[in-house]
């Protein structure tokens, strides 16, 4: 007989991924014993995937930091255990040296990732911004850069919830692979279809959501736009267009006709590489469609013509007239709704630190960086041209990295900070996606001797009080909830209607979506249109003949969830096509020669009818058993990009071109 009953805890997974679940935790004698999906949640109805149901294993994993660890030179894996009074020490001893050389600790700076979204993790950010002028390093997975670009390019994003896409007639899912990375849309697309919805998908890759489709479209990467603007010229020259969104004035509907008439149809066709039939198809399911979703992956956006890209679509969906309605319109990720606590705010996040692009890493600056902290992410796996990477970590005098493992970049850093896992602190998780507000309760002890990133920030705010009392402004709070209670604002209560945690946590959660921000932009496009200009994207050469796509792994997050073997993969592959396979003279796992002008990989060959003849597909992410660094290959940001390719170009993964052959 069981003497000691399980506890129950609610717990919302953090991290970067549409559907932040919500999960109970069963909890005995201080571990994990069973964790379950919550079926209270009105959008995951209770299902987990396969990672949600992995944390058990992660939160104790054997490879999971314990202590603090020292290591003098960097990379050289000498690392000494230390106490966290020590790693204090060293980390007051570095900024002192920094404030007396500099009489600022400008030359400090921060990068944070996306590894965890809740509230609780912008702790970090609040206290370098009490702290004076700092830095902050932008890179392709800080959540601030999205944000900053997303704003930059006025982008509708997804004004409705996304459980109401079962209302649309015709859904069209855009560079998205949700069965593989938001598996719980696809309920919702099945619901649509029973009810008599066409799914249409289009995408490079035939994945598994194309398996789903009614149609799919392979098209040439990054001619996304130029695929919109196709159809955006038919249903012009046939009438088809909603007459409301002209309305305003006849002048800007004479500026968006003579755009588009500029398109050559044969060539924007022939350049997207699908047939008349397949575009002739779509046209006559967009013809008796009342409601079009338009669901946007983030394949689109990792080409440096995303934002006219989205421009195209979201002209598309106004054109129709799909804006506004239940069911219809833009559905894509929208971090700006959700970053509204305290310590999220542009002037608490940025203020008057100095910005520095990290894939921009030989313009550092002036002074250049003494010390870096890393929160959140494993940049040296993430970012563009890891070996530059590892090299711009390599000249930075003193590193700190907070992690739960031993990552490429703690590998990388001269200090490494054990942190807890969402089980084991108190946080507040609001999803992008279908903007549910959340409480993560506290189940568990800390691991060992891994603490919260607030225990951090507040214990070293502390410690600096003693020895630069004027320096630092950071609030001690008494606790995490006492921390996060001070993150709510009138903003957050007039969206949500909570004030404090006792208020969140008696509601459970709570939905707050309006259409009022797509409403407003659906009434200003047609002001704008007139400057709409289809922008075709990059393309092979002859050099380098194949793109080189590197999509989530269906089993993985980016470099998380690695040593969990949740798939039979343990070092990476490359697909490519069975004929451009033969043409180069590959058979199925020959190890093979991948390379371009930065760099070159030997890595594992499987012929795959899933990828184009023109496409080499890795799945990104971090392989420990492996010597292959798939972003080697990925070119960081250019450094005088133009003004069109000025948005989001920083993020251009999937323009990267490379060649094959095999050793």
């Amino acid at each position: 007989m069981n003497n000691h009953a399980a506890r129950k805890f609610r717990n919302v997974c953090p991290r970067n991924c549409p559907s932040s679940c919500t999960m109970i935790s069963h909890i005995e004698k201080d571990s994990i014993h069973h964790i379950a999906g919550d079926i209270s949640h009105p959008y995951t109805k209770g299902k987990l995937c396969a990672k949600g149901f992995s944390y058990a294993e992660k939160n104790n994993h054997r490879d999971r930091l314990k202590y603090p660890y020292y290591q003098k030179v960097k990379g050289s894996g000498k690392y000494i255990q230390i106490s966290w009074e020590k790693a204090f020490q060293l980390i007051i001893s570095e900024i002192m040296n920094i404030h007396y050389h500099f009489g600022s600790l400008l030359p400090f700076a921060l990068f944070k990732g996306s590894g965890n979204i809740g509230v609780h993790h912008y702790v970090t950010d609040d206290f370098f911004s009490h702290i004076g002028e700092t830095t902050r390093i932008l890179g392709t997975s800080s959540l601030l850069s999205r944000l900053h670009a997303l704003e930059s390019n006025q982008v509708v994003r997804n004004g409705s919830n996304p459980s109401t896409i079962k209302e649309a007639s015709l859904i069209v899912i855009w560079g998205a692979n949700p069965a593989a990375t938001n598996i719980h849309l696809i309920p919702y697309l099945i619901e649509a279809k029973v009810k008599g919805a066409k799914i249409v998908v289009i995408d490079p890759l035939y994945t598994q959501t194309a398996e789903l489709a009614d149609l799919y479209i392979q098209l040439r990467p990054s001619t996304d736009g130029a695929l919109a603007s196709l159809l955006i010229k038919h249903l012009i020259e046939n009438n088809l267009f909603d007459k409301r969104f002209f309305d305003s004035d006849s002048n800007e509907m004479n500026g968006l006709i003579n755009n588009i008439n500029e398109i050559d149809t044969d060539e924007y066709r022939m350049n997207c590489d699908v047939s008349k039939e397949a575009i002739n198809l779509l046209l006559t399911w967009m013809k008796d469609a009342d409601t079009i979703a338009y669901v946007i992956g983030s394949g689109l956006q990792k080409h440096s013509n995303f934002g006219h890209t989205i421009q195209s679509i979201e002209v598309l969906a106004a054109v129709h007239g799909d804006i506004g309605k239940i069911g219809g319109g833009i559905y894509l990720r929208d971090d700006g709704d959700t970053m509204m606590f305290n310590n999220q705010t542009p002037e608490r996040l940025l203020g008057k630190n100095r910005i520095l692009d990290i894939n921009n890493r030989n313009h550092g600056g002036d002074p250049p960086i003494k010390m870096l902290w890393v929160s959140c992410a494993n940049p040296v796996i993430q970012e563009p041209h890891s070996a530059s990477m590892k090299q711009f970590l390599m000249d930075i005098p003193f590193v700190v990295t907070v992690d739960q493992f031993m990552t490429p970049t703690a590998q990388m850093s001269n200090l490494i900070l054990p942190t807890t896992t969402h089980f084991e602190e108190m946080d507040i998780i609001v999803s992008w996606w279908h903007k549910e507000i959340a409480l993560n309760e506290k189940a568990l002890s800390p691991y060992y001797d891994s603490r919260s990133e607030w225990w951090m920030m507040t214990e070293l705010a502390r410690r600096l009080n003693q020895h630069l009392p004027s320096l630092c402004t950071f609030p001690i709070y008494s606790s995490e909830e006492e921390y996060l209670n001070a993150q709510f604002n009138h903003q957050v209560f007039n969206i949500y209607s909570v004030r404090n945690l006792s208020e969140l946590k008696e509601r459970r959660m709570t939905g707050a979506i309006s259409n009022a921000r797509a409403q407003q932009r659906y009434t200003n496009l047609a002001k704008q249109n007139k400057e709409f200009h289809p922008m075709m994207g990059k393309l092979p050469s002859k050099e380098h003949p194949f793109w080189f796509i590197t999509p989530h792994h269906p089993y993985a997050f980016n470099s998380q969830f690695h040593f969990l073997n949740l798939h039979d993969e343990k070092e990476a592959f490359a697909l490519i096509h069975p004929q451009a396979a033969t043409d180069i003279g590959i058979t199925n796992g020959d190890i093979v020669k991948v390379y371009n002008n930065q760099a070159c990989i030997e890595i594992k060959a499987l012929c795959s009818k899933q990828v184009p003849k023109d496409i080499v597909m890795v799945y990104q992410g971090w392989y420990p058993d492996s010597d292959v660094t798939i972003n080697d290959l990925i070119p960081a940001k250019q450094e005088n990009p133009s003004k069109e390719e000025s948005i989001f170009q920083n993020d251009a993964f999937y323009d990267t071109f490379v060649n094959v052959e095999k050793l």
